[in-house]
């Protein structure tokens, strides 16, 4: 433990500061009552944990949709994972990075979505970010997949995209499976990167944190297969090749189930069981349970675990589930539709 300390208790100090700038359940049921989403960002201008992102959202920039207000709100967990890296030791930047390989993954979602839409170029970018290792310029301007892969050079994502690249010219690939691909990348680096440097408790903390998130983002869309497109069977393809505590002949039988409810009695033989026996047998509620686990266990890490390179990680995740409760607040206040606030009060505690 001393070892821990030594080495990342400067850490721990700098999260615990920015922990403590979070937004509160009064900020949330503050906004909520208010009837303008403007009001809502002015709110935002004065809590120290959003400074950084509202004030790119300047009352007179126009037309601001879900894209762009999460597109700002989301250069808060660039600017606070910018101020974490300082501290972070070298051996665990790869690990720590792993927002910035997500903004990665989400710049090349966007692009293949708008190319296979066929609307024109993205706005150009209003601010570089230099953690980057894709060319966001580019990504944001190019029209074809040629382009799109170009603009991926350098990143983890670029030799998937190669091997997804069609055979007939100006093709693209099938979306479902790029995107299960280009995830399971994603997931393959932070796997990569926990066996090749970590051992004991970091070890199992950092497998637990991603392999949990692995399975149940398998069973959310798996869920979501029986309930919208209860016919289709070929689907394997499109959930992670990798598991946790769900091994490869359980996610095969659950794959092969009839329906929803087969697929909940099939969990009851499973390490999941107990955490799903009261769940609504529904896609939704695994999600919502998914939320709150991600919460609690990284919460839990962040205030009670022992110092390591998980406490900038659990921060990080933290960051960003209260970015979807506040994305979430501000579009019911603008559609002018109730909130929800069971999941604010949570993240706001």
């Amino acid at each position: 433990m001393i070892t821990s300390y030594m080495n990342y208790g400067a850490l721990s100090a700098k999260v615990r500061a920015m922990y403590g700038k979070r937004l509160r359940a009064a900020d949330f049921e503050h906004m909520a009552s208010l009837i303008d989403p403007q009001d809502v960002l002015e709110y935002l201008r004065t809590q120290p944990g959003w400074t950084a992102a509202v004030t790119a959202l300047s009352a007179d920039r126009g037309y601001v949709g879900r894209v762009e207000l999460e597109e700002a709100l989301r250069r808060q967990i660039s600017h606070d994972y910018a101020g974490l890296a300082h501290f972070v030791p070298k051996i665990d930047k790869v690990v720590v990075s792993f927002p910035v390989r997500l903004a990665e993954l989400s710049e090349i979602m966007t692009a293949l979505r708008r190319i296979k839409s066929g609307v024109g170029k993205e706005p150009p970018e209003t601010e570089r970010e230099s953690a980057l290792k894709i060319d966001r310029a580019a990504m944001r301007a190019c029209t074809d997949y040629t382009g799109l892969v170009n603009a991926a050079k350098g990143s983890i994502y670029y030799a998937p995209l190669t091997l997804l690249r069609p055979d007939q010219s100006g093709g693209l690939p099938d979306y479902p499976m790029a995107e299960a691909v280009l995830q399971s990348a994603y997931f393959s680096h932070l796997y990569k990167a926990v066996h090749q440097s970590y051992a004991g408790e970091t070890k199992r903390v950092l497998l637990r944190a991603f392999g949990e998130q692995v399975d149940l983002l398998n069973l959310i869309h798996l869920l979501r297969i029986k309930t919208y497109f209860p016919g289709e069977v070929e689907f394997l393809s499109t959930l992670f090749p990798f598991s946790y505590k769900l091994g490869a002949d359980k996610m095969k039988a659950l794959s092969s189930s009839a329906n929803v409810e087969d697929v909940f009695s099939l969990l009851a033989d499973t390490p999941y069981a107990k955490a799903f026996e009261d769940l609504p047998h529904t896609a939704a509620a695994v999600e919502g349970y998914y939320r709150r686990a991600l919460y609690q266990f990284n919460k839990r890490q962040l205030t009670a675990g022992e110092p390591s390179v998980y406490t900038a990680v659990a921060y990080l995740n933290l960051k960003e589930l209260e970015l979807q409760a506040l994305v979430n607040l501000i579009e019911c206040v603008k559609y002018g539709v109730p909130y929800d606030d069971a999941f604010s009060r949570l993240t706001g505690g």
